[in-house]
């Protein structure tokens, strides 16, 4: 259950700027291949975001789409776009 004090992100987001994308990608570990194409596509994502029990984010551009659910404060397992299986834990 999502608790009083969360705020409500429920929503269609319009990405404004993103700065140092792809030192962000390093980080985990993503190619380069793949980060070059996440730095042009990442440009312009399409984000909607459901909130009710739990939260639902699905995130589109023009190369893929990805969703995930989860409830804030449970860990959840879920996939990377580059393929890698990852456990992740929104607080």
């Amino acid at each position: 259950m999502i608790h009083a004090t969360t705020p409500n992100f429920a929503d269609t987001w319009k990405l404004i700027s993103s700065e140092n994308f792809d030192e962000l990608l390093k980080t985990p570990g993503v190619n380069a291949m793949l980060r070059k194409v996440a730095v042009v596509t990442e440009s312009k994502p399409h984000v909607e975001i459901r909130q009710d029990d739990q939260f639902c984010i699905k995130t589109s551009t023009t190369v893929c789409t990805t969703k995930i659910n989860f409830k804030v404060g449970e860990g959840f397992d879920e996939e990377t776009v580059d393929g890698r299986k990852c456990r992740s834990l929104a607080t």
